[in-house]
């Protein structure tokens, strides 16, 4: 299996999961796209949030939680907390296999693999934003690598290639 591949399977895999996303959705207003990793980079999988799962999330932690802007930026941003927390996973399942081949592989560099695997999963979301540009008008995309000390910085990094300044202030600052 070779990058090239796995480029391609995830742009399909990402068009396939938008597309089904976009029923699902209906009415309510999408603000976030992104892809997750793990720091193993074994598999990938898709994320999104309506600006309605938002609110709805603020109303439900706020009979539990103090709402502070810091505790709504989280939940705003965090994908672990969006209506659409996992999405795509049977799309995703071909990309996964060949990524834990590749990524296991004791022969292979780690490190160049997972910066790559970082890359492409941008490009997957470039392509997103290339194919559904009407759509995704007012909807910041990112990649980030679930419970991991360099997130942030992949975040912002993939954050600046993939949206709009005007998108991409909000992200850039959220946690600020």
């Amino acid at each position: 299996m070779d990058w090239d591949t796995i480029r391609e399977s995830i742009q399909v895999a990402v068009l396939a999961t938008f597309d089904e996303l976009i029923v699902s959705v209906g009415d309510e207003r999408l603000y976030v796209i992104c892809l997750q990793t793990a720091d193993d980079g074994i598999s990938i999988g898709a994320g999104a949030n309506t600006e309605e799962g938002y609110s709805a999330k603020c109303a439900s932690e706020a009979e539990l939680e103090d709402m502070t802007p810091e505790y709504r930026s989280y939940l705003r941003w965090a994908p672990a907390e969006w209506r659409f927390e996992v999405i795509g996973d049977a799309h995703f399942s071909g990309v996964n296999r060949d990524l834990s081949v590749l990524l296991t592989d004791p022969d292979s560099n780690f490190t160049a693999h997972f910066a790559r695997l970082i890359q492409i999963m941008t490009d997957g979301l470039a392509y997103l934003r290339e194919a559904r540009a009407e759509m995704l008008n007012n909807v910041a995309l990112f990649v980030t690598i679930s419970d991991s000390e360099i997130a942030e910085d992949v975040e912002q990094q993939s954050a600046g290639q993939l949206n709009p300044p005007s998108i991409l202030n909000e992200l850039l600052t959220r946690y600020a």
